[in-house]
């Protein structure tokens, strides 16, 4: 009796331990899934605020060159809303037809006419199957110095989807009227951008609009503007207090050294030493 009493002390004791093993190995485990969770989420955040950061610095450039390009502010941000309205119903991100729109922007005389050239880009873009920077790139050689400045273009036989003849030579002017004849609305290949667009490649492109616009959105709420202008604080901090700093590296320079050269004289000791 009493060593039976005695096993079931020991039992109970020993499934008090292995419990209280488990649950302590329960509690690191939960410990480390909450630290790698934090962990990701900090990675995460810090991507999503240098994601916001990249497309509105992006976008800052991109109208500072609208300005430019059509001489006013006002013009300029006509412009980029024609491309925001384009991005939205075509197969095309909307980040690639930001990045591809200054070409385009050189041989377009207006907002308006900007619109028509994305259209007409995007058309070639999908008849040829070149990406859209591609396309745009060769529609600025072709509209500043006609079809045979688009070498890309004559590659992929778009000189014949035009009606030119081999060997015919075509102003600018001309190769920018059979583009809007065979490429624009009423065109031959005026609905190829609707049909892509149907696809699943073309879905997937406009959800990524759908996120670039919602990070573009965000950056014009206010957070952009608060990145840039803390950044501007920070900096003339920077030059208010460059004496001090100087005089930080000057010192740090001197300890670099010295630990350095006490390191290389022990060794040297130690190696001295070591010798028979």
């Amino acid at each position: 009796m009493a060593q039976n009493l005695h096993i079931n002390i020991i039992a109970k004791d020993r499934t008090k331990q292995a419990m209280g093993a488990v649950q302590a190995g329960l509690g690191r485990l939960k410990g480390a899934v909450f630290s790698v969770q934090s962990a990701l989420l900090g990675v995460g955040g810090a991507l999503v605020i240098r994601s916001l950061i990249k497309v509105g610095a992006s976008v800052e450039s991109l109208k500072i060159r609208f300005a430019f390009l059509f001489k006013g502010m006002e013009e300029g941000n006509r412009a980029f809303k024609e491309l925001i309205d384009f991005a939205a119903k075509v197969p095309f991100s909307l980040e690639e037809i930001s990045q591809a729109s200054g070409n385009l922007a050189v041989v377009s005389k207006d907002a308006k006419e900007l619109a028509e050239v994305l259209q007409v880009t995007g058309n070639v873009a999908v008849v040829t199957g070149l990406d859209f920077a591609i396309t745009a790139t060769q529609i600025q050689r072709s509209f500043a110095g006609g079809i045979a400045a688009a070498d890309v273009f004559r590659e992929r036989g778009v000189r014949a989807l035009l009606g030119f003849e081999a060997g015919a030579k075509k102003t600018a002017k001309e190769t920018k009227e059979a583009f809007f004849k065979t490429f624009g609305p009423d065109g031959e290949f005026g609905k190829a951008m609707q049909v892509m667009a149907t696809t699943f490649t073309g879905t997937l492109s406009m959800l990524s609009d759908k996120l670039f616009k919602f990070k573009l959105e965000t950056d014009q709420a206010g957070f952009f503007d608060f990145v840039k202008n803390a950044l501007a604080v920070i900096n003339q901090m920077i030059e208010a207090n460059e004496a001090t700093l100087v005089s930080f590296a000057q010192k740090s320079s001197a300890m670099l050294i010295n630990v350095i050269k006490s390191t290389m004289l022990g060794g040297a000791v130690l190696i001295d030493l070591f010798r028979p």
